[in-house]
């Protein structure tokens, strides 16, 4: 499948990733024949990119860590539970009701299930809803990291429940400031790092949420130098659930579109991070890279010798070293027959570079 912005979908081309609305109902369905008429409403919805069908990855399959149908259902939890808390609205004497234990559960499951997937950056998002699809994905980060680092059980549900709930004081943060298109001045910077405080104040008067998952709310900002925010924590000083999500933060953060900048793409985001050691617990970045494909399965690349094929398969541990369908010579002809050359194997190759959307269209043109 190949990761298209919308703009460049056309009509004929086949979904190969569901779509599914604000509140979990499933849009349109993997399989569908894009219409004319389907790509108009999407245009409607803030969804920026699609997965469709790309003939040559007819035989590759990517592993989810969560499925599409989970995934939309966290989201859809986080949404409204975190809507529930702005208007004042109590279930049962509680914000944090049964029905998102039972998504914490259910990602939790998934995720032990599928404990040897690498996590791939693939979900589908909409401008409107980046909060909530933020807060899914760093859950889900940070579970495959604690699951590397072989957290127990119990454990995993306190962090999955302080990081679906990382940016929860953000509900009292002026929408104005949070999609503010250019640089924050000094005073709206300061009223955002505000926001783990407001998290923290209102998760502590939840008498169904352990100490240890709020701790991840107020200090998923703190840096292991102390250059973090509210109180510049530091070293021990931090809780190590806290320390997992910052991680899961950082680079979930980097790799989506923002009104203020382009996303990253994950290599980029990748070195970002392992080049501040300072900044984060070196055991947990090394989990964190034994887990996340650098170059996601559909990423057009160019190799050192020129070759540019697509990524196919990415190695737990190796997240440079992934299989590549080679189907372009230096040259600017295409081989008879694209081969698979693993990374892994051929040492004497390395990726060069990643094309752009651009590029890509360019050099390895999509037909319907």
């Amino acid at each position: 499948m190949r990761r298209l912005p919308l703009s460049a979908v056309k009509a004929g081309m086949v979904l190969a990733r569901p779509i599914y609305g604000p509140d979990g109902q499933l849009w349109l369905n993997a399989g569908v024949v894009l219409k004319e008429t389907y790509l108009e409403s999407l245009k409607h919805t803030n969804v920026t990119h699609v997965y469709v069908g790309d003939p040559l990855l007819w035989d590759v399959v990517v592993d989810q860590v969560v499925s599409d149908e989970t995934r939309a259902m966290a989201v859809k939890t986080v949404k409204k539970t975190l809507q529930e808390m702005k208007a004042g609205v109590l279930q049962n004497g509680q914000f944090i009701d049964n029905r998102f234990f039972f998504t914490v559960e259910k990602l939790i499951q998934e995720i032990l299930r599928n404990r040897d997937v690498i996590y791939n950056l693939d979900d589908i998002r909409t401008a409107d809803d980046y909060t909530f699809c933020h807060s899914v994905n760093v859950c889900i980060l940070a579970l495959m990291i604690a699951n590397e680092l072989k957290m127990p059980r119990r454990q995993l549900e306190e962090l999955a429940v302080g990081a679906l709930l990382h940016d929860v004081g953000k509900i009292y943060i002026s929408q104005a400031i949070l999609k503010k298109q250019g640089n924050l001045s000094p005073e709206e910077y300061e009223e955002i790092k505000k926001h783990p405080i407001y998290g923290y104040d209102i998760l502590s008067r939840q008498k169904n949420i352990s100490l240890d998952s709020i701790k991840v709310v107020a200090q998923h900002h703190e840096r292991c130098d102390g250059s973090g925010y509210p109180l510049r924590l530091c070293g021990e000083d931090i809780h190590h659930y806290a320390k997992l999500v910052m991680i899961a933060d950082v680079f979930d953060a980097l790799t989506a579109d923002r009104p203020y900048r382009k996303a990253m793409r994950p290599d980029e985001a990748i070195e970002i991070i392992t080049g501040s050691t300072h900044l984060y617990d070196m055991e947990m970045i090394r989990a964190f890279i034994f887990r996340v494909a650098a170059f996601p399965v559909g990423t057009a690349v160019r190799l050192s010798n020129n070759d540019l094929g697509i990524v196919i398969k990415t190695h737990k541990g190796m997240p440079m070293r992934p299989v590549v369908r080679v189907c372009k010579r230096g040259d600017g002809t295409f081989y008879p027959q694209p081969f698979d050359l693993d990374l892994a194997e051929a040492l004497d190759l390395v990726i060069k570079d990643v094309l752009s959307e651009e590029e890509r269209e360019e050099e390895m043109p999509l037909t319907v």
